[in-house]
């Protein structure tokens, strides 16, 4: 396949120190500049994904299609992202497949609900609370730049969320604990929690709350990630990874045979 007028490319060229990764939509007339040189919209369209093109000083950029995790590094944002490694856990630990209903408490930036978003498909939904209108904003335009159609942004506290029979919700605020009476009511029985917390306080009081709001097998994690460097001379871990983000606590909404809240945790 060929890239077309009004794809997103990865453009990928050599940098000071290291690689540099830049997305742009490409549009006729349009260029693109680097301090390699320029390149030129008109010239990349028709190319085939994977190629390389010279730019204007004699400079070589590779022309690649952007995966998810190049656009979640990219987007636009005012708040801290969750990483690609700590969403892509936490969306196949909670079980969301194509066709699931998610709700989401902290849009932030958007980069979670893209994730969550590619997760479902075009027969899901996500459905995203945000109280912060700017947040929101910045969210929108991100995910109108990448064509999502699958989300529903609301300008609301998720303690007052609409849905019922929820797959999965996602929680990345600051007191995830007080929306726990108002996710069992929305969540499917067996349905997955999953919160994301920066801090051991945090998570400590996330798990006993929990307990007492109908949740159990609470499972615990942090991703670490570390990338390395191969060349001719060495093979080595780079000098900086990427540490502790946050704590991942995934939970079920458990109940008693009868249909009420099971103590079983």
């Amino acid at each position: 396949m060929t890239i077309k007028e009004g794809d997103l490319v990865l453009f990928i060229y050599k940098g000071k120190r290291e690689l540099r990764k830049v997305i742009r939509r490409v549009r006729r007339g349009e260029y693109f500049h680097t301090h390699l040189g320029t390149i030129c919209h008109d010239d990349v369209i028709g190319l085939e994904w994977g190629s390389s093109i010279k730019t204007s000083t004699g400079g070589s950029i590779l022309v690649l299609k952007p995966t998810l995790s190049d656009l979640m590094e990219q987007i636009p944002r005012r708040t801290q992202i969750i990483y690609p490694k700590d969403a892509a856990f936490m969306i196949i630990k909670s079980g969301i497949s194509p066709g699931s209903l998610v709700v989401e408490g902290g849009t932030g930036s958007g980069s979670l609900t893209l994730c969550l978003s590619f997760a479902v498909g075009e027969s899901g939904l996500v459905v995203s609370y945000e109280t912060n209108k700017d947040f929101l904003k910045l969210a929108s335009r991100n995910l109108k730049r990448f064509g999502v159609k699958n989300v529903v942004l609301k300008n609301k506290d998720i303690r007052d969320l609409d849905e019922k029979e929820v797959d999965a919700i996602f929680l990345d605020i600051g007191n995830p604990w007080d929306v726990f009476e108002q996710a069992h009511l929305a969540l499917k029985p067996g349905g997955t929690i999953c919160c994301f917390v920066p801090s051991y306080e945090q998570m400590r009081k996330v798990v006993l709350s929990a307990k007492d709001n109908g949740f159990g097998v609470a499972e615990v994690y942090e991703v670490l990630l570390r990338e390395y460097e191969v060349d001719e001379r060495r093979t080595r871990p780079k000098p900086w990874m990427i540490g502790h983000t946050g704590f991942i606590i995934i939970m079920r909404k458990i109940i008693d045979s009868d249909g009420q809240q099971s103590q079983i945790t």
